[in-house]
């Protein structure tokens, strides 16, 4: 009797220690667009259950729920929330922007910019705004509902200034080969001797090992790599994976999406001066207050 008990005890001892050995896949909400792109490899890989979305709503319910180990997200959203439930610290930045003024004419040779744009009063707005007043520019903006919009127009018209992102631009510019395309991030740079602008930054539950948080640092930014290095091949990859864009336009919005990987520490005046500016232009993009140092992992 005494040698079955330790029998049972022994495979129960067993059991847990097997248990706790199995591999549990990490899992990561992410937004589609350019954030999508900068995952491509970890999402191809068995380590990483990913859950692909649209819109700002299902990250901020991530956030509040804490239910994921990872969180790509625009980094002031991160940085908002955690001022009230700091569930989530910063481990990198990944996408430093997007945003290109586009015309069928020189847009440094006009007297004044008529400029028609999307997301009034969001981070698009905020960058182009300050780029703008900063390089002394004239000129006057019409809002219209979303990017698509802004497409639809200039193929009807074409005859003003128009903002867009990758990958549209790429669309658009497929079949306009004469365009004028103003940087807005290399005059970003220009003004505030900041590389680009950290625009999506990558979050990791505060749980989470040390070893675990390096281990999802080192594939991201093997991931991105591998996006810069081979755009064919990550085109490819991102059309298996359900990207529902034509492989040539990715291959081409690649370079101008400004997909890099910076660690959180390398990166925190970045985020310092990036949030410092969205908050002088809206105090609601970021909170109350910047985050303190324990937001930066």
């Amino acid at each position: 009797m005494l040698n079955k008990c330790l029998m049972m005890i022994f495979i129960g001892m067993t059991t847990i220690m097997l248990s706790s050995c199995k591999h549990e896949d990490i899992q990561m909400i992410v937004p589609a667009g350019l954030p999508q792109l900068a995952q491509l490899y970890m999402q191809a890989s068995d380590d990483y259950d990913i859950t692909i979305v649209e819109g700002a709503d299902p990250l901020v319910a991530a956030f509040g729920s804490a239910s994921y180990d990872v969180i790509i997200a625009p980094t002031n959203l991160g940085a908002k929330l955690y001022d009230s439930k700091p569930d989530y610290q910063l481990v990198a930045s990944i996408t430093w922007g997007s945003y290109y003024l586009v015309s069928k004419t020189s847009i440094d040779e006009m007297d004044q910019l008529d400029i028609v744009a999307f997301g009034k009063n969001q981070i698009p707005d905020a960058i182009m705004q300050y780029v703008l007043e900063g390089l002394e520019f004239d000129f006057e903006i019409s809002y219209l509902d979303s990017l698509s919009s802004v497409v639809s127009e200039f193929v009807l018209d074409g005859s003003k200034v128009y903002l867009m992102s990758e990958p549209q631009l790429s669309v658009v510019a497929s079949s306009n080969t004469s365009l004028d395309i103003f940087d807005l991030q290399a005059a970003y740079e220009t003004l505030t001797g900041y590389e680009d602008f950290p625009q999506a930054s990558v979050f990791v539950h505060h749980t989470l090992s040390d070893q675990a948080v390096e281990d999802i640092k080192a594939d991201f930014e093997n991931s991105i790599r591998l996006l810069n290095e081979d755009q064919e091949a990550s085109a490819q990859l991102a059309i298996e994976l359900g990207v529902s864009i034509d492989k040539e336009v990715i291959i081409a919005s690649i370079p101008r999406s400004n997909i890099e990987f910076k660690d959180s520490l390398d990166a925190k005046g970045d985020i310092i001066f990036f949030l410092g500016l969205l908050k002088g232009f809206n105090p609601n993009f970021v909170g109350e207050d910047l985050p303190d140092d324990n937001f930066y992992r």
